[in-house]
């Protein structure tokens, strides 16, 4: 599980205009004084121990900078100087509102459920924060989507919260231990009428003009189900074997958003390409959206957009 100051990190890359957020990562991280006071807000008490303002502003002792400040209880202090991981949720909501990823993180740490924690990773955030932007400038509405090779379903998450408009996301995966974690991270949307759901199933086997499929409820009570995707996402295919078989099977006309990379080092990446050009060529549309790169510090990550 990430530690206190890499999960502060990653919601900092998350919401990178916030200013609150990026003090807190930094007040946790570097103790930055700076950062400290802002987040702390209300004026310092007007009577106190001369000795702890001497230790406050000559040694610059956190500990008597908060009993000074009257904030000798406060949850920023638990944090910071007690590692307090519990203190940790109600500092997020604070700094960045509601949002499922706090909820999710809590129910984590809470439950001791150990995830790989690449899904995360800044590459992974800043790819799929990407996609929002470049997917929002070009369409406000993707319908009902399949999420190929979805993983946890944190990109599921980042489209729920953008401005996108969305009738429902199923996330498949053949990793039969994504689809509960996936759940947990999307968990507002799987309550409200299975908005979201995550699904174990091979994405070859899909059939993207009308798939049936079995989801089960709380109950343990399977349901047959039938979908048809406005818009098919697959953020993952460096990973996908036969791509080329995999995507002659997306009927015309389909709203396609497909990422990639060059990172031929990675043995799982079966389906590197060294340029955009590349990238793009292997999948053609009949109309073109947007194509692009992000360059990162490991790798170039590719994206094309368009209708099959």
């Amino acid at each position: 599980m990430m530690d206190i100051g890499t999960l502060l990190d990653r919601f900092e890359t998350l919401y990178p205009n916030n200013e609150v957020m990026a003090d807190l990562r930094r007040s946790y991280t570097d103790n930055d004084l700076s950062s400290i006071f802002r987040l702390m807000k209300d004026e310092p008490t007007v009577s106190c121990d001369m000795e702890e303002l001497r230790k406050a502003v000559m040694e610059q002792n956190l500990h008597s900078i908060f009993r000074v400040a009257g904030k000798a209880d406060s949850d920023l202090k638990k944090l910071i100087l007690e590692d307090n991981i519990w203190k940790l949720w109600p500092l997020l909501e604070e700094s960045v509102g509601k949002t499922q990823f706090i909820a999710a993180f809590k129910r984590l740490y809470n439950d001791n459920i150990e995830i790989n924690d690449d899904c995360f990773a800044r590459g992974q955030l800043q790819s799929k924060l990407w996609l929002v932007d470049e997917l929002s400038n070009v369409t406000d509405d993707i319908g009902t989507v399949f999420l190929c090779a979805g993983w946890y379903g944190t990109l599921a998450t980042l489209l729920f919260e953008s401005d996108i408009n969305i009738e429902k996301i199923r996330s498949f995966d053949i990793d039969d231990s994504c689809f509960t974690i996936a759940e947990l991270f999307n968990k507002h949307w799987v309550i409200d009428d299975w908005k979201f759901r995550a699904v174990t199933a091979d994405i070859h086997d899909i059939n993207f003009d009308t798939h049936v499929y079995n989801l089960t409820n709380s109950k343990g009570e399977i349901f047959q189900v039938t979908d048809s995707p406005d818009s098919i996402i697959n953020t993952s295919c460096e990973h996908i074997e036969n791509f080329s078989e995999w995507y002659a099977k997306i009927p015309e006309g389909k709203l396609v958003i497909l990422q990639g990379n060059n990172f031929f080092e990675i043995p799982e990446h079966v389906n590197c390409h060294k340029t955009l050009n590349d990238f793009s060529e292997s999948m053609p549309m009949t109309t073109t959206l947007y194509e692009g790169e992000l360059v990162l510090p490991d790798y170039t990550r590719f994206m094309k957009i368009g209708y099959r």
